[in-house]
């Protein structure tokens, strides 16, 4: 069945509301009927199977609650923003690897200019929607390098991907027990000195082997990593 994000009616939480672009979704692309099945959820870790009942406004009633896969950790990955669509596929791939939030960092060696953090919701909302998540990440403004340092000293465990070296990112993983993390990738060209040497001071240098890698690629692979070393615990019935 297709997947639809959708919110309970307040009202009445056995009913569940389409926002209209959802619901435009549904009957123009979907070719849903009143009475076809769909499965639902709310991006916030709740997903139901309902049945689409009218389309203006587009109203659902819940059939039956379903199970959820969760994510046994919280990880948070600061991305210098790259140019063009890079970003997209950062987002949408760690999406589909677990990843709780995205902060967007402007870097000395930033190339793009702008901010597409609305943009890249709604890459994060459909990812979720194509890969099973019943919860959308959460998506930050792109923010400048010293107040993301400030956000980044906050987390737990605070991993920096460098290709100038450091300890292999698996091994700091594996020997710490900490469950909520957060990864700082620097953008095209990488971290200026001054960079890397302020963020030595708030977290570990850490490296993914001896071949340099393109920032998305980077960004991407460190995510695989935590999930293949944390995993995912297997859905049940609530």
């Amino acid at each position: 069945m297709r997947r639809l994000l959708a919110r309970p009616d307040p009202g009445d939480p056995t009913w569940l509301l389409l926002d209209p672009r959802q619901a435009r979704h549904a009957v123009r692309v979907l070719r849903l009927q009143p009475g076809d099945r769909f499965l639902a959820f709310d991006g916030a870790g709740s997903q139901w199977e309902a049945e689409l009942v009218q389309v203006a406004p587009a109203r659902a009633r819940v059939v039956r609650a379903l199970p959820v896969a969760q994510v046994p950790y919280r990880l948070t990955l600061y991305q210098g923003v790259p140019k063009g669509e890079r970003m997209d596929l950062v987002v949408r791939m760690g999406t589909e690897l677990g990843v709780a939030s995205f902060v967007p960092v402007r870097t000395r060696r930033t190339v793009a200019t702008g901010d597409r953090s609305d943009r890249w919701r709604r890459v994060a909302a459909e990812a979720a929607k194509q890969c099973g998540r019943s919860t959308v990440p959460q998506v930050e403004r792109v923010v400048d390098f010293p107040q993301a340092v400030e956000w980044f000293r906050a987390h737990q465990l605070r991993l920096v991907l460098w290709e100038g070296g450091g300890r292999p990112l698996a091994a700091v993983v594996t020997e710490s027990s900490a469950q909520e993390l957060a990864l700082f990738v620097g953008p095209e060209g990488g971290f200026e000195p001054g960079e890397v040497a302020c963020l030595e001071e708030v977290g570990t240098l850490c490296s993914l082997g001896p071949l340099v890698l393109r920032t998305e690629t980077a960004a991407v692979a460190a995510a695989a990593v935590v999930l293949g070393l944390r995993g995912f615990t297997c859905p049940t019935d609530r």
